[in-house]
């Protein structure tokens, strides 16, 4: 995705050659027709999900996956940043990305992961995480021991700049207590069995969940039970509170989320 956009931002100009005979005078042309333009044009688009109007008058929102930038309604040129609400002093362009970053949770193949439960259990999160992501250590070592009430089902998306990170997710995923071996690896650097003679099929199934799904561009990820993507590794205070909040024990004012850069982001051509 980081490619694309980066390819986006190079090539889009290349729009305004094709656009010209079709909308002299600066005339709107149609989301349709922006659509098709920024897919011939620019390399490593296959897709735009969306062209939406805004608030701003001769503004398009063009939706990619779940990122966003913008275009004149001539199809001519593009803007990539934040549309700032100077009232609110609120990122319209954030919202909408939330709004964006979503996914069913029930929907979510829950016995493909590695499942701890803490306390009653009756909060669920789930972590796309690396084995040999340092921030995911981290948040097992730092975040996890301070949750309250959670159900944590872990999905084991090994990235490609980690390279033991599939053959680990292997020998976690083939050892005969999984969740045991994944903690001590995870919080304590216990070497890991060296078994991957076993059916790994579900790893191969979670990382094309992860890419066309979820769209994990790195580790950790967190899917909240609302459906809710956290990109990045979130401070035990904070995700105890988003959970509180999405529970009906606290008010959103008094979860405020600011999760850390997500670590080991992987280039385009490897979660795609």
């Amino acid at each position: 995705m980081k490619k694309l956009l980066l390819g986006l931002m190079v090539s889009v100009a290349l729009v305004a050659c094709n656009n010209t005979s079709n909308s002299a005078s600066g005339a709107t042309v149609t989301p349709d027709q922006i659509k098709a333009d920024l897919v011939k044009q620019v390399p490593g688009l296959t897709k735009v999900d969306q062209v939406n109007p805004t608030k701003i008058s001769g503004l398009y929102e063009v939706v990619v996956g779940r990122k966003i930038f913008y275009v004149s309604t001539d199809g001519k040129l593009a803007v990539f940043g934040n549309i700032v609400d100077l009232a609110t002093k609120q990122s319209i362009t954030e919202q909408r990305m939330q709004e964006l970053a979503k996914v069913d949770f029930s929907k979510l193949p829950l016995d493909l992961a590695i499942k701890q439960v803490i306390g009653d259990g009756s909060r669920k999160i789930a972590v796309f995480t690396d084995p040999d992501c340092p921030y995911c250590k981290m948040f097992e070592k730092q975040v996890v021991p301070q949750l309250n009430n959670v159900t944590i089902y872990s999905f084991l998306f090994p990235l490609p700049i980690h390279p033991n990170a599939a053959s680990d997710s292997k020998k976690i995923w083939c050892s005969k207590d999984r969740l045991a071996t994944w903690s001590a690896w995870m919080q304590k650097d216990t070497p890991l069995p060296s078994n991957t003679s076993c059916d790994t099929s579900a790893l191969d199934k979670v990382m094309k969940l992860g890419t066309d799904v979820v769209q994990v561009d790195g580790t950790p990820t967190i899917v909240l039970e609302n459906g809710q993507i956290l990109p990045g590794m979130l401070p035990a205070d904070q995700l105890n509170a988003k959970l509180d909040e999405i529970s009906g024990k606290a008010s959103a004012a008094s979860a405020p989320v600011s999760a850390a850069p997500a670590a080991s982001a992987p280039e385009a051509s490897a979660a795609k």
